[in-house]
């Protein structure tokens, strides 16, 4: 693969990558990059540029899957400076690495379009160009984010969910779920008109980003609702961490256009188990937990606590 006009290595990138502005310079420089087109739907649509070296698994560097048939440093993908080409190189995985329909032994060449497939995520290879790049950051935020909140899309965050507890139970580790809903959101419309209403959605939204972050993940589920989960996490846990949200709520003050409103959330929690095989009965026990919480006064967290050790018995 030759040819002056590609930039490899560490090509002088003026990409900028705030959420809110993006701009960029045109360098003439082609960049490898993988684009994820099928496998978890969590997944489809995420994109890395390949700078020198890019490993793909499960682990949390590079570009991290969450396809339950892959391992943690699957393969990688990286530019050989001696020879001026893009290889993959198989990095001893459980399941093996496909390029094209063939098995991988040890690495081989890249080209434009070349597809490569381990477990069941299919990744397609080309080169991009700034503008190319800037482009598929903006398609994969968008496809994945709730344009309101900031916080992933229902349909990213319930694949995210089944991988969690796929892997949770494979750990026989916790996974906490917390269903949320606003208190009086509609005293807040009816009052102050539904924009307010919204940028108060918002903004709980960006607290509870905030609250998570590092510890779980966490979608709006609908409305002035919210679903999060915690990887590992008890139910004594996760309910300090919902009380912590909680307080941030009930604390804050949602200044627009210069008028400020206050608002309070209830929470409910519920906890599996590595026994626990049905996610549908895990929300829905979240969710009775919440409407506890309604019943007790509202603005406060509530536990689901079933009979037996497992919810789905």
């Amino acid at each position: 693969m030759g040819g002056d006009d590609r930039g490899h290595g560490n090509p002088a990138r003026t990409l900028m990558t705030d959420p809110d502005v993006l701009r960029y310079e045109p360098t003439g420089q082609l960049m490898g990059s993988v684009l994820v087109i099928a496998g978890v739907p969590a997944d489809v649509g995420t994109h890395v540029v390949i700078e020198d070296q890019v490993v793909v698994g499960r682990m949390t560097t590079g570009l991290q899957l969450r396809d339950g048939q892959t391992s943690r440093q699957h393969c990688s993908v990286l530019f050989d400076k001696d020879a001026d080409r893009y290889v993959v190189r198989d990095l001893g995985s459980t399941n093996g690495t496909q390029l094209n329909g063939e098995r991988l032994e040890g690495e081989r060449s890249i080209e434009v379009g070349d597809k490569i497939l381990l477990g069941q995520t299919l990744l397609k290879f080309t080169l991009v160009d700034e503008t190319e790049a800037l482009y598929l950051r903006r398609m994969e935020r968008l496809a994945g984010t709730d344009p309101l909140t900031g916080l992933h899309a229902k349909h990213r965050f319930d694949s995210m969910l089944v991988e969690a507890l796929r892997m949770c139970r494979a750990d026989r580790k916790p996974l906490t779920t917390l269903m949320m809903d606003m208190d009086g959101l509609k005293a807040i419309n009816d009052r102050h008109g539904h924009r307010m209403g919204a940028h108060t959605i918002a903004e709980v939204g960006l607290l509870l980003g905030r609250t998570l972050a590092g510890r779980g993940e966490a979608c709006r589920f609908g409305g002035d609702e919210f679903c999060a989960y915690l990887p590992r996490t008890a139910v004594e846990d996760a309910t300090q961490i919902a009380e912590e949200f909680r307080r941030a709520v009930q604390s804050a003050n949602f200044e627009f256009e210069g008028v400020v409103v206050q608002a309070t959330i209830s929470i409910g929690v519920a906890e599996s188990s590595d026994t626990v095989s049905n996610l549908d009965k895990l929300v829905a026990a979240a969710d009775k937990a919440l409407y506890r919480a309604k019943e007790k006064g509202r603005n406060c967290v509530s536990q689901y606590r079933p009979i037996s050790s497992s919810l789905h018995r």
